[in-house]
């Protein structure tokens, strides 16, 4: 009977693991649906395609929240919980990636986001640029890759196993947004993706030490609006 529980707890585990995986990116597969653009006839504008699919990946994830939470929304992170601590990490972010970034453009580096190809010349396309990277990614990435694949995990998983202090259901989660994430973080090469990663873990663990997505979702809106203001502002100053 005591070797019959490890197992079935590790067997649990694994399929934890793996439905989480599974429906985060069946969400993701499934999210790039053109309804709205094709009715207003925005196929082409990239950024209102982006817009929609963050709409889409929101509404799927969230659904399977409520139903997963009965209703018990605060449960999975839709709360304020905390709210004093949580500003604090955020102040935390804010100001290690303002100074970062500083530094990369003083030592002569070229700062841009990574769909920079993408973004229409001028600023006719502001407002649409920042509710897509400030506000419908945010929102749509943390209630999927967090709200919905942490707090699963941690139910499963719970907290005890970690690596370096930093519970191994965190580390999973920032991976998943590492590879699923919107791409409009800066672009600086192969450190890229350590980059989002870093993001990831600092999301996952803020959650984890709040039980709140505030501080992910302003820190994830920041971090990703960030290169996009700066290139919007250079574009307005020297166009």
């Amino acid at each position: 009977m005591n070797n019959h529980q490890p197992t079935a707890s590790i067997v649990n585990r694994s399929l934890s693991l793996i439905g989480v995986s599974v429906m985060c990116y069946a969400i993701l597969w499934a999210s790039p649906v053109t309804f709205f653009s094709r009715l207003f006839s925005f196929e082409h504008s990239y950024f209102f395609l982006q817009f929609e699919r963050h709409f889409w990946q929101y509404l799927f994830a969230f659904v399977t929240v409520i139903i997963l939470s009965r209703g018990h929304l605060w449960s999975y992170g839709i709360n304020s919980q905390n709210l004093k601590t949580s500003m604090v990490w955020l102040s935390w972010l804010y100001a290690v990636t303002a100074v970062l970034t500083l530094l990369w453009i003083l030592a002569g580096n070229e700062l841009l986001p990574t769909d920079v190809a993408n973004i229409p010349g001028g600023t006719n396309h502001t407002i649409i640029l920042l509710l897509v990277f400030w506000m419908s990614s945010p929102v749509a990435n943390q209630i999927l890759f967090f709200s919905f694949g942490q707090s699963v995990l941690m139910k499963q998983w719970g907290d005890s196993m970690k690596i370096s202090g930093i519970p191994v259901v965190v580390l999973f989660s920032a991976l998943l947004f590492t590879f699923g994430a919107t791409t409009s973080q800066f672009s600086v090469g192969p450190v890229s993706p350590v980059l989002t990663f870093a993001l990831g873990l600092f999301c996952g663990t803020v959650y984890w030490k709040t039980n709140s997505l505030i501080t992910p979702m302003l820190g994830q809106a920041f971090y990703f609006g960030l290169p996009l203001f700066i290139h919007i502002l250079r574009s307005a100053i020297f166009s």
